[in-house]
This record gives structure tokens, C-alpha cells and sequence, in this order.
């Protein structure tokens, strides 16, 4: 069994041993590390590249999914970091996504076809994370819903505002454009959050990159444990429909 990691800002070291390997695809060159774990191919994609030097809105989202998908990936569990919009979400807390708002004007698709993205993640890869959290016994905030912006700048407090009155919990800017991308691509996608600011308007302290990595830095023996977890409970697909959604619409087309 294949399995895919995506992971951003603080999430570099989840194994020690891991191969490099580079992918070519037709929107561009991927690089990726490969190791075997609980008798499981992983693939950890490092989403803003190897050094960490691309910004949240020149990612190569296409690039990245296209990939996985063509190292014959179908299972893909994420790692994000996030503000937290809604209060009861605190600072260094978990969250595992449940639908999003995408306020994004990437592309952010293939372009090919049309498909149902209703419930945008995987529920049985939303499962893994909830056992995976109980394994630990980490706190983890289900059912949250994530705006999705640009950046690479914060947002302003009218617009954090604006978000809370439509109801989201948290704001990031890398989600939507993978979930949506994996549903195009027929892979099963799910990903936990973990709040590294409180966004402006909660709160008067200002967001900063030096305070993002801190409390990255802080739980980054958590998110491996959940991650390494997660990776032992996952499974091959039994009733979910994330590839019958990409099966429907290539007939269709």
C-alpha cells in the first residue's frame, strides 16, 4: 500500500531515512522522499519544496498532486498550519477539516473535467486521523471548516470578520487547492490543521512568521506521533466514492 504525506511549515523530519526522488510531470518537476513504514511505501511531498522557499500562492499545486498521482498514490494525508478564526480554537490546537471556503484566484484545476466535491475530504482518511488522535490521546477538533486564501500577506480584521460571520473556524491558504485537485485526480485527501496564530481581529496580538515557527516548533513531536499513527491505522479504500467521483466524470467527458 502507497501512501502520501503532505506537509508545510515545521513538518520536515518525520523520518530520518528517507530517499529522494523526483518526479517529472507535464506541469513541472516534483521532488519527493520515499522510505517504507508499518509495511507501507510512504511518500512525504514537502508542499512549499525541499527548502522551504516557496510562498503559499506559487506553489506548484498541480505539479505536486499530478505527482502522487503518478507514483500510483491514491491515499493522501495532509499537514497544514492555520489561523485560527473561530475562539474556541486555540493557539497549538488541532483541527481535522471538514469542508472549506475557497477565496483563492490560483488555478486550481486540471481543467479537464467537472467533479462532485460536496464533501470535499476523505471520510475514511478523516476516520484515520480521529482513531490516530485517540491512539495519542491528542485533542482533535472535528467538523472544522477553512477558508482558503492566497497570501502571501495575513488578512486584514474586516476580513476576518467577514469570515466568522459566514461561519469559518480557521484561515489558510494551501487546502482547497489541494482537496480540489486530489478529487480531479480521483485521490483520497484529508487533512489536520494546527493553529499557529490566533488571526487578526480575535485577538490584538499581531501574527508573525518568527511566532508561526514557534509554535510549529512547539508541537512538532505531536504532529509526527499523529502522523506516524495515522500512517498505521490507514487502509486500502473500501466504501468511500473520492475515485468514483474522478471515474464519473472521465466517462462523462
Amino acid at each position: 500500500m502507497k501512501i502520501g504525506i503532505i506537509g508545510g511549515t515545521g513538518f520536515y523530519h518525520l523520518f530520518n531515512d528517507m530517499k529522494e526522488q523526483n518526479v517529472h510531470t507535464e506541469f513541472g518537476n516534483v521532488t519527493l522522499f520515499q522510505t517504507t513504514y508499518e509495511e507501507k511505501e510512504v511518500f512525504f511531498l514537502p508542499r512549499h519544496g525541499k527548502h522551504h522557499d516557496t510562498l503559499a500562492p506559487f506553489v506548484n499545486y498541480r505539479a505536486n498532486m499530478l505527482a502522487l498521482k503518478e507514483l500510483g498514490i491514491e491515499r493522501v494525508l495532509a499537514f497544514s498550519a492555520v489561523g485560527a478564526i473561530n475562539p474556541e480554537i486555540h493557539e497549538g490546537s488541532l483541527s481535522l477539516l471538514d469542508q472549506f471556503f475557497d477565496f483563492t484566484t490560483r488555478i486550481k484545476t486540471y481543467g479537464k473535467y467537472s467533479v462532485d466535491i460536496t464533501e470535499p475530504f476523505c471520510p475514511e482518511l478523516q476516520d484515520t486521523y480521529i482513531k490516530a488522535a485517540e491512539s495519542i490521546q491528542e485533542p482533535l477538533r472535528e467538523g472544522t471548516k477553512l477558508m482558503c486564501v492566497d497570501g502571501p500577506r495575513y488578512e486584514t480584521k474586516a476580513e476576518v470578520e467577514l469570515f466568522a460571520k459566514w461561519g469559518m473556524d480557521v484561515v489558510g491558504m494551501t487546502n482547497a487547492t489541494e482537496a480540489s485537485l486530489a478529487r480531479e485526480l480521483g485521490i483520497c485527501y484529508a487533512v489536520v490543521t494546527l493553529a499557529t496564530n490566533m488571526a487578526p481581529g480575535v485577538t490584538e496580538k499581531k501574527p508573525s512568521l518568527k511566532a508561526h515557527k514557534e509554535v510549529s516548533q512547539s508541537k512538532s513531536e505531536v504532529v509526527k506521533e499523529l502522523m506516524l499513527e495515522a500512517i498505521t491505522h490507514a487502509h486500502d479504500r473500501k466504501s468511500c466514492s473520492c475515485r468514483d467521483a474522478y471515474e464519473r466524470a472521465v466517462v462523462a467527458k
